[in-house]
């Protein structure tokens, strides 16, 4: 993360075959939007418009991909996009995918991170959803009554016949708070679904519950990098496999590559 910041994001192969994989997905259940956004504000209500659409597919489908939730967890603005809102049982599901360039099952350290992730996407539907994260709190951080779309946008919204009254950031903002506050509570149990970014096939569900006391310990680690009380940290000798992937390995950053024997 440090190193994205220093010399800017990399996109590697792993990852764009794996937002290649989440599109397909996403096409699968969620009807295509095209919006070209001009501006801040036309980039803010494709985001919101987006996830309004989707979140109206799962009123009526009971199933959607790709919704963007917003935060604050512990004084920190969070977000994200959840790959998978799915309602069962008259319960709300949270699920993330995960791509793989093999078939061979994550081990529990792997894991760890999805882990959190989902339970931090979890938190923040449900803090959505009983109205702990406002709209009021989105306005203030984000600005959004002072943004105005383009005129070129707005013609983008009249082609997808987008009513007048919902051309505007602060409509559009209400509605998705107003969708998230309707949706039924949600269950305990988490899913990570593992696929082959190559042939699309399911490797491995894994199931779990939520938990408060294992959420708070890592965000409690987690938040001490973002409030200064402790360096960036390299992965642990035994994860060093994840510099296989890592754009920045043995250029910006040679942490592990004596080990390697490079």
């Amino acid at each position: 993360m440090e190193l994205n910041y220093i010399h800017g994001s990399k996109i590697t192969e792993e990852i764009k075959k794996g937002r290649e994989l989440h599109e397909e997905l996403e096409s699968e259940v969620n009807v295509p939007i095209i919006l070209m956004p001009k501006s801040y504000a036309d980039f803010m209500y494709k985001v919101l418009y987006t996830s309004v659409r989707a979140l109206e597919a799962l009123q009526k489908n009971k199933i959607s991909r790709e919704i963007q939730v917003y935060g604050a967890i512990n004084g920190f603005t969070t977000v994200g996009k959840i790959d998978q809102l799915q309602i069962k049982d008259e319960e709300l599901q949270v699920w993330e995918d995960k791509t793989r360039s093999n078939d061979n099952v994550p081990s529990e350290p792997q894991m760890l991170s999805h882990k959190v992730q989902v339970m931090l996407y979890k938190k923040m539907v449900e803090d959505l959803r009983a109205k702990i994260y406002t709209l009021e709190m989105f306005r203030k951080k984000y600005g959004i009554t002072s943004l105005r779309i383009t005129e070129e946008f707005a013609r983008q919204l009249d082609a997808l016949r987008v009513e007048k009254p919902m051309q505007t950031v602060e409509a559009v903002a209400q509605l998705y708070f107003d969708l998230f506050a309707r949706l039924p509570r949600l269950s305990a149990t988490l899913h990570i679904r593992y696929m082959n970014q190559f042939t699309g096939k399911e490797i491995k569900l894994y199931r779990f519950d939520y938990d408060e006391n294992e959420m708070q310990k890592e965000l409690d680690y987690v938040l001490k990098y973002w409030k200064g009380e402790r360096e960036s940290m390299p992965v642990p000798k035994g994860e060093s496999w994840k510099c296989n992937y890592c754009a920045f390995f043995g250029k910006e950053c040679k942490v592990w590559w004596p080990q390697k024997g490079l």
